[in-house]
């Protein structure tokens, strides 16, 4: 179940352009000690249901089909879309 939220989230990250701003805007809050738990925190304020693990997992699969191996400090670095390696994101797809 959660896998399909990270989907739909990225889904609606990559159709909806408010939604596109408010996620980079909420990256601004540093109350969470990482971006990936910024974003996990933002999607959750919207009614997404994943976990920060959740997305990680998500972020090192889509690196893996991509042929990326993420590291653990450029998992951290994922968040709302974005990623350290601008050819993967977490969220959505490549560029």
């Amino acid at each position: 179940m959660s896998m399909a939220e990270i989907e739909r989230f990225a889904a609606d990250l990559k159709s909806n352009e408010a939604l596109r701003a408010e996620a980079e805007k909420a990256q601004a809050d540093k109350s969470h000690a990482t971006q990936m738990a910024r974003a996990v925190a933002f999607a959750a304020g919207k009614g997404y249901a994943f976990t920060v693990d959740e997305a990680k997992a998500h972020a090192k699969a889509r690196g893996k089909a991509a042929g990326k191996e993420l590291t653990d400090a450029e998992l951290d670095g994922v968040a709302g879309g974005r990623c350290v390696d601008p050819d993967i994101n977490s969220f959505g797809q490549g560029r």
